[in-house]
This record gives structure tokens, sequence and C-alpha cells, in this order.
């Protein structure tokens, strides 16, 4: 299935709805999230960040691959 191309975060918010769409802006995550077959509806230069993107992935695909990201990261703190 080919994916909509959107011009910004507005039109992807239009689309989607801001309560389905949730913003990664962690490289590694997103690399993680990518190899596992979960892609982004939007990818954009961070607002707040400049130099850093954000991508945009919606909530119902990234529920079960956010279990994997939280199992196969180290946890902080922990020695």
């Amino acid at each position: 299935m080919k994916s909509i191309s959107f011009e910004s975060l507005e039109e992807a918010i239009a689309c989607y709805g801001r309560e389905n769409l949730i913003p990664i802006d962690n490289l590694k995550q997103i690399i993680f999230y990518t190899s596992h077959g979960c892609q982004p509806k939007f990818v954009f230069e961070n607002e707040i960040k400049p130099g850093k993107i954000t991508a945009w992935f919606l909530k119902d695909e990234t529920s079960f691959i956010y279990k994997k990201w939280c199992e196969a990261s180290p946890k902080k703190g922990v020695s």
C-alpha cells in the first residue's frame, strides 16, 4: 500500500486526528520501529529542537512494537 504524502503536520493531523498520532524524536527508537515494519506517517524537523527530526506514527500501529522497544531497551539506573 502506498502511503499518503503530506506537506505539513497539520495535513497529517487532519487526516488521522491528533489523538491517533504519536511523535517520536529518539532516532534509535525511530529506526527500531521502522526495522520492525512500522512506518511513520509524517517526518519533519522538530519545531522545538532545530536540526532534529520527529517521526509521527499511528498509535494503533505502534502499541505492539512499543512493548518490544521497552523489552529491548536497557533500563536506566540499573547496574
